[in-house]
């Protein structure tokens, strides 16, 4: 782990919703966990897996690829994580 968090943030339309099922399938399947509704969040790189699906889905506009270092309550992240 490099000490750094991968936030997915979205909003997707109603007309994208098979783009936005498999954007969270593809979030699930890597294991990412829910931080609220339509955010999510890992602590490994994978960027290109996460361009893959939005290119292919073409819902560029809708969705962010944060980067960030630390979080309020990432002790809680950590635990679940399973991050020392």
């Amino acid at each position: 782990w490099d000490k750094k968090w991968r936030i997915i943030t979205f909003d997707i339309p109603e007309n994208f919703k098979e783009a936005r099922n498999a954007l969270r399938m593809k979030l699930k399947d890597l294991g990412f966990l829910k931080y609220q509704k339509s955010i999510f969040i890992y602590p490994y790189e994978c960027k290109n897996e996460i361009d893959f699906v939005i290119e292919f889905f073409e819902i560029q506009p809708y969705v962010r690829y944060i980067v960030a270092e630390n979080l309020d309550n990432e002790l809680d992240f950590k635990r679940q994580f399973k991050l020392s």
